[in-house]
């Protein structure tokens, strides 16, 4: 291709795209995964308190005035959030490798 030509793509036409409900469906996985992560930090740093499986470091048990274990909930949550992405991921490579088109790579083309 020369310097000065000008370059023109090819639309494809019939390209299958992502469908809008897969969209929304993810939106709510992402803020359900999110929310049930919380919960269950919140429920396993209230029975932490009362068992005593893990000693918790201070600086990570004292939070704000209204929430005293905020900070420990909070890094509870990230890793039953990383916990719950992981087993989400894994489930739908499950469940892709099922249903998969036969001939995957003629749409790739």
């Amino acid at each position: 291709m020369g310097r000065f030509q000008q370059y023109e793509r090819k639309d494809v036409e019939g390209k299958p795209g992502v469908h809008p409900v897969w969209r929304g469906l993810g939106f709510l996985l992402l803020g359900l995964i999110a929310v049930m992560s919380y919960a269950g930090a919140n429920l396993l740093v209230e029975a932490n308190k009362t068992k005593g499986w893990i000693v918790v470091p201070k600086e990570i048990s004292g939070g704000v005035s209204w929430a005293p274990d905020l900070y420990a909930e909070l890094v509870v949550a990230f890793f039953l959030a990383v916990i719950g992405f992981g087993i989400l991921t894994i489930v739908y490579s499950i469940i892709y490798r099922i249903t998969r088109p036969k001939d995957i790579f003629k749409l790739l083309k």
